[in-house]
């Protein structure tokens, strides 16, 4: 089963670049189980192509740390590519183009939950930067990374970047005077059992602050907890929506 070419065409309008040979987008969107699952089609997977990705990431991002005007040291720029190449800034990534639901996946896998899981939604990112690479090289893969990773990029730099963003705003609203509550809603849940998309919604006594969504409902809530913390601004007293 090949992916439809509208489902293509929409990834491919996402990310801002268009294939010229379509086969290497169609392979890294193919888990190993599909592929196993379809071994008389002789299809590859995605594996191949996440390793690439992976360092052309690593080189993009190493790149654009060192050309910083503020010459940050080698250990300062170590942890900040850690931060930006790890499994689950990868999977929030990758969750924003929506890869979940175009992942070629073999039975097993789909049935237990493979399209939300980190671990597959990281290799695909991985593997979809890696046919990039191949299709358009280097310097097209560059400016994608750019525009998809340059606000993770600032926010690490500055030091704010947090990947459990659900404790970093317990903490934030927990640490007033006043006591404050947080409460995390699902406000919406759409598309087929196999390929749910979720809207948490998150409130800050009894108001709602801000809404985030995911292919599971853990990620939506912390897509929905990223954006409470850049509304709210919270001292001992109490918790302020800034915008």
């Amino acid at each position: 089963m090949a992916l439809r070419s509208d489902q293509l065409a929409q990834l491919q309008q996402a990310i801002g670049y268009h294939f010229k040979a379509i086969d290497y987008l169609q392979e890294a969107l193919t888990h190993s189980t599909y592929a196993y699952e379809h071994r008389h089609e002789n299809l590859a997977n995605n594996e191949r192509l996440e390793f690439l990705g992976d360092a052309v990431l690593d080189l993009a991002i190493s790149d654009f740390l060192f050309r910083k005007p503020e010459q940050h040291d080698e250990g300062f720029m170590t942890k900040t590519r850690a931060l930006l190449v790890c499994e689950n800034c990868l999977a929030m990534q990758a969750g924003r183009l929506h890869l979940g639901d175009l992942l070629l996946l073999g039975r097993g896998e789909e049935s237990t939950g493979g399209r939300g899981k980190p671990s597959n939604l990281a290799n695909a990112m991985e593997a979809l930067l890696g046919a990039i690479y191949l299709d358009g090289g280097f310097e097209q893969v560059r400016e994608i990374i750019a525009r998809l990773f340059t606000p993770s990029l600032k926010q690490a730099v500055a030091g704010k970047i947090i990947h459990d963003y659900k404790s970093r705003l317990l903490e934030m609203v927990q640490a007033t005077r006043g006591g404050s509550q947080v409460r995390f809603v699902i406000l919406d849940e759409q598309g087929p059992v196999h390929a749910r998309e979720f809207t948490a919604g998150v409130e800050v006594d009894d108001q709602l602050i801000a809404q985030g969504s995911g292919s599971s409902k853990k990620e939506a809530e912390q897509q929905a907890a990223a954006a409470a913390i850049e509304r709210l601004e919270c001292d001992r007293q109490e918790c302020r929506v800034i915008d």
